[in-house]
This record gives structure tokens, C-alpha cells and sequence, in this order.
């Protein structure tokens, strides 16, 4: 890793009904000229979180890399993928013909990722590093890939609760035990 982020800044910030945070770095800046933003919004009751992938060009010298690059490029664009590692223990299931990516966990509980269109979602291997594991373990991992054709590119998603699972399923086990404990 030869080219590594100068800048990674980190804000949160209350929102009315959850909490927000921006992550950024500009590691894609040297070569290409681009600054990669992502936004968090985790809904307070714990059931949902949006998110924004942003990449963008925060100057003019950054726009003239930009162009290098889309020259370099044979001005197709500059491809991106954004990776989303998921669990070994989560089972994704592709679903509503490719617009969105259904986890289902040991509990039982749904969880249902959605992108806004503007990128391709497929599943692909990946790996899982596990403290007290010699080897990794097989996983998969959802992919949002494009490429941007723009100053700015910006895909939104979400990953959220199904409705027709138990809200806080996993919360009633610890409070049972924590119950017993007070015994």
C-alpha cells in the first residue's frame, strides 16, 4: 500500500430520530482525483441504517486528475466497487430480482439490503478474520460496483429491519439470563 489516505475525518452528529456519521478519506485523490465520503443515519430503535457513498472531487487541480484518469480510462469511466463483508453466519439470499439482498441470521431475524440503482449488486466471496482462528473463515460479501462518470457519483442504500420479525429477538435471550441472575 504505497498510497495511503492523508486525510480520514470523522464527524457524529444527533439527528431527530437517530445518529449520523461521516466518514471520509482521500486515498483515490493522487491517482484519481477523488474523495470517498460515506454517511451513516442509524434510526434510534435500533431497526434501520441509510447510507450515501460519495465520490467527488474537492478542487479544481483534483478535476484535472479526474480528467487524466477518465482519459486513461478511454472515457468509460472510472470504476468503483463498494464491499459490504458480511457475517459467516448471516445466510444472503438475492432477492426481488436483483434489487436487494435478504440476511437471514441465526435468530431468525430478516434484514434487507437495498441500493438506489445507480451501482450493480451482486454477492461474491469474502473472508472472515476471527480472533482465536488460524484460518479465515468463507463469507460473503455484497458489491456495489459502477463506474463514475462524473465530478460527483453519489449511491444511496439502506439495510433494514423485515417487518415481520420480532423487534430486539436477540435482546429477549440476554434479558432472560440477566432475569436470572437477579434470582
Amino acid at each position: 500500500m504505497a498510497d495511503t489516505p492523508t486525510k480520514v475525518p470523522v464527524e457524529f452528529s444527533a439527528l431527530d430520530d437517530g445518529t449520523r456519521l461521516e466518514v471520509a478519506h482521500d486515498g483515490y485523490r493522487r491517482t484519481h482525483g477523488l474523495t470517498h465520503a460515506r454517511i451513516f443515519d442509524l434510526i434510534s430503535d435500533g431497526r434501520g441504517i441509510a447510507g450515501e457513498e460519495l465520490l467527488a472531487t474537492l478542487s479544481d487541480a483534483d478535476q484535472l486528475r479526474f480528467d487524466r484518469a477518465m482519459d486513461t480510462a478511454g472515457l468509460q469511466g472510472i470504476a468503483f466497487s463498494l464491499r459490504f463483508h458480511l457475517h459467516p453466519e448471516a445466510d444472503p439470499q438475492v432477492d426481488l430480482g436483483g434489487a436487494a439482498i435478504s440476511l437471514t441470521l441465526k435468530s431468525g431475524e430478516i434484514w434487507v439490503f437495498r441500493h438506489d440503482g445507480t451501482a450493480e449488486m451482486t454477492l461474491e466471496p469474502s473472508v472472515y478474520l476471527e480472533n482465536g482462528r488460524l484460518k479465515p473463515r468463507a463469507t460473503q460479501q455484497i458489491v456495489l460496483s459502477g463506474r463514475t462518470m462524473s465530478y460527483a457519483t453519489r449511491v444511496r442504500w439502506s439495510l433494514t429491519k423485515a417487518q415481520d420479525t420480532p423487534n430486539v429477538l436477540r435482546d429477549l435471550v440476554e434479558d432472560d439470563a440477566a432475569d436470572a441472575d437477579q434470582d
